[in-house]
């Protein structure tokens, strides 16, 4: 009785050393992943601006930039870019009382996505064009990439600087 009493507290001690392992692993990496996603949220917070989406084909033959105050606009902006596409891409749930969506479509010489930087001047919300960061695929294949930014909502005019 004495071996076998010895032996189950041995195996209940293994089995408390491996538990312990195993919950110390967790909470470390739980601790990692929250901190990652804090400081992700700091930096986006710092311009203002939230990049939300970049995409291959926007339909645009021409550079352009969209400011979207309200959902007809946004929902009419993916019928466009859902033309030709099968399934379609779902427009973002956009709180259009407290937000606004910045759009930048490329051209189709346009191979990259934009890297955009905002800046509040007087009465304007003013927009660089940054060095492009390379698209998902690189290839010839990329008609007019598109990238999609929310940012808190302003009566402020948009201006443009590249």
């Amino acid at each position: 009785m004495k071996r076998y009493m010895k032996g189950l507290i041995k195996e209940d001690s293994k089995m408390f050393k491996y538990f312990t392992c195993f919950f110390l692993i967790a909470l470390v990496q739980l601790n990692s992943c929250k901190n990652t996603v804090k400081s992700s949220l700091q930096e986006s917070n710092k311009s203002g601006m939230e990049l939300i989406l970049n995409e291959n084909y926007s339909g645009f033959e021409e550079e352009e930039y969209l400011l979207i105050k309200n959902q007809k606009e946004l929902n009419a902006f993916y019928g466009k870019i859902n033309r030709t596409r099968k399934p379609g891409l779902t427009p973002p749930s956009i709180d259009f009382n407290t937000e606004m969506i910045l759009i930048w479509c490329g051209d189709s010489t346009a191979s990259n996505y934009a890297n955009l930087q905002l800046n509040e001047k007087g009465d304007y919300l003013v927009v660089h064009k940054l060095k492009a960061t390379a698209s998902k695929e690189e290839n010839t294949f990329i008609v007019s990439p598109f990238s999609m930014y929310k940012l808190p909502l302003s009566a402020k005019k948009l201006k443009i600087q590249k």
